[in-house]
């Protein structure tokens, strides 16, 4: 049976989810844990997304994500899977692809089913039988709604206030889940929802993969807005760089060979582009007149295997907060 297309929709919400290859533990400790929720952290709030829930097991991982006015959902993981991976082989001396394929995800009628969703993932750590107090799970965002002191990346409110606030009343909720059946019904290998939802998602994809239709032209109009935030955003991020290193953006940009200060500066442009929007190689490339992405990912490797240009970055990123 060929696998469904991916919905990739703005301001909606997703369970997503991905197993390893043969099994293999992805979470083995603890900085893997943080490591990965940094990462997810950094890309959610690059493409605009709220983490409402989490639960890192050790061979597979359940993320529970909405999206807001930009469709990224692919972009997002794609960023965050290639990013773990990269840390993960680095720090475990492997090589390859660390998750099976591409990953899952379902679009959830928010409705009805974002407490039932929360309630399945923070459940997920006891019914595979790792502990017996899932609140006290350490791969879990549930230690959190439960305790507090949740990350600033972690939105909680909207789960919480189901309950007034008390997470006592949250924490009981999850509880009364122990002796039923928490898995969601899956529709269509698509959607968690009741049939009047999967209709009504139906035809919102329908409308918009037709042209001239009213769906089809606000989308239009998002992506412009969206390339044209961008593109402001990328020259403030030129300007910066040339101001940091005392050189013209022209002469930043030119500096095609990567030797001297120009070079230096021309790597750490690309990188801060690379950090701070939602861009492929292939986007950077463009921008930049670079002919091939691979390109791009040469002055990326230099940054990152360079302390001092990390270093650099980290400066200009902070100049950048100032202004952006």
């Amino acid at each position: 049976m060929a696998r469904p297309k991916r919905i990739d929709i703005s301001n909606s919400l997703f369970h997503v989810f991905s197993h390893t290859q043969s099994d293999e533990k992805a979470f083995p400790a603890r900085r893997e844990k943080v490591k990965f929720l940094e990462y997810l952290a950094e890309y959610c709030d690059l493409y605009e997304f709220r983490i409402h829930a989490w639960c890192l097991m050790p061979n597979h991982f359940h993320l529970l994500l909405e999206s807001g006015n930009r469709p990224a959902l692919s972009s997002l993981m794609h960023r965050l899977l290639t990013a773990y991976t990269v840390y993960f082989n680095k720090k475990r001396q492997r090589n390859g692809h660390l998750f099976q394929g591409r990953f899952k995800s379902l679009v959830v009628d928010k409705a009805d089913y974002l407490l039932a969703l929360s309630r399945y993932i923070h459940l997920n750590p006891l019914n595979a039988n790792i502990t017996k107090t899932p609140e006290n799970f350490d791969g879990s965002s549930l230690i959190y709604y439960v305790k507090g002191g949740e990350p600033e990346y972690l939105y909680t409110k909207e789960i919480l206030a189901w309950f007034d606030g008390n997470r006592k009343k949250y924490a009981q909720f999850i509880m009364e889940g122990l002796n039923e059946d928490t898995k969601p019904p899956i529709i269509q290998r698509r959607f968690i929802g009741a049939e009047p939802f999967v209709r009504r998602m139906n035809a919102r994809l329908k409308q918009m993969t037709m042209p001239g239709t009213r769906a089809d032209k606000a989308s239009r109009k998002r992506r412009i807005r969206f390339s044209e935030e961008e593109a402001k955003k990328a020259s403030i991020i030129e300007n910066i760089t040339g101001e940091y290193f005392g050189l013209p953006v022209d002469m930043i940009r030119n500096a095609v060979y990567s030797r001297g200060l120009a070079g230096s500066a021309r790597s750490i442009l690309i990188y801060l582009l690379r950090c701070c929007l939602p861009w492929t190689l292939k986007d950077i490339a463009i921008y930049l007149g670079i002919n091939e992405k691979r390109g791009v990912g040469y002055h990326l490797e230099k940054v990152l295997n360079n302390k001092s240009l990390i270093m650099t970055c980290e400066k200009i990123k902070k100049e950048l907060l100032k202004v952006c």
